[in-house]
């Protein structure tokens, strides 16, 4: 049996497309998978459980993670056409409880799931990298690059190990050409969340959630610098062989931007 690197991992909004197909990779990392969520979450192998509750709660996060030795936090509002009042709760304050939590409990490491609209409003082509400051393209953006802000205050504030990940597309294929370029499979992720919640050396970092992609948005080099090596490749998993040659429409802002359509809204 291989070697479990966790007592208890804690999971936020695992009932997500996201979450659910990250579950089966993750259970096998510790003895407890606490699954947090207001939609239940079903099917629970041997050491999942489920715990419901709104993120927006200090009380409820406190409790959920306590006892912890590292938190996955996935949950949160995702869509271009958010206002700010509807990404307040899940994104902002529920992010904030979820590093404030941490520190209550002394959970040592966080894995934040930020994204790539963090800089949705930088152009393609721009040299995009880790030290690259925010510009995000929508609310939901903007809250990504706040819980960003964050995890590394908490990381320098309190102690805490944080490996913010602008996620890309997860997916089993590439449905378009944008995400041809932004494509991440579940498998690379996982292995850009086990880093967060393993490296020796980790206290706030921010990488890029994308496989190996062909004329990549971003330069990734801190995450290979911290050992990221994908497995997966975007043109082994085309939904259509004409992504191969497809082309973005420069007349349009999301043909110009990262972010693709994010930026309209």
């Amino acid at each position: 049996m291989k070697p479990l690197l966790s007592k208890r991992l804690v999971v936020t909004g695992a009932a997500g497309i996201v979450g659910t197909a990250l579950r089966p990779l993750l259970a096998g990392l510790c003895e407890e998978l606490v699954l947090t969520d207001l939609r239940p979450v079903e099917n629970l192998v041997e050491n999942e459980r489920f715990k419901g509750g709104d993120i927006g709660d200090l009380d409820f996060v406190t409790e959920a993670t306590a006892g912890a030795d590292g938190i996955v936090h996935l949950a949160g509002r995702v869509g271009p056409d958010f206002t700010f009042e509807e990404v307040l709760g899940a994104n902002i304050i529920g992010t904030r409880n979820v590093f404030e939590s941490a520190r209550r409990n002394q959970v040592p490491r966080v894995v934040y799931a930020s994204s790539h609209h963090a800089v949705g409003f930088l152009r393609r082509g721009d040299h995009i990298d880790h030290s690259t400051a925010p510009r995000p393209d929508s609310h939901y953006g903007l809250s990504k690059a706040f819980g960003e802000e964050l995890g590394a205050y908490y990381a320098d504030r309190h102690g805490l190990a944080v490996l913010a990940i602008r996620i890309g597309y997860v997916g089993e294929t590439v449905i378009d050409e944008r995400r041809l370029h932004t494509w991440i499979s579940p498998r690379d992720l996982f292995q850009l969340i086990k880093i967060g919640l393993t490296h020796p050396e980790l206290r706030f970092e921010i990488v890029y959630g994308v496989s190996d992609n062909p004329d990549p948005f971003f330069d990734n080099h801190n995450a290979h610098h911290l050992g990221y090596r994908p497995q997966d490749r975007a043109l082994d998993h085309l939904a259509d062989e004409s992504l191969r040659t497809s082309q973005p429409d420069p007349s349009t802002a999301a043909g110009v931007y990262v972010g693709g359509h994010f930026v309209n809204s």
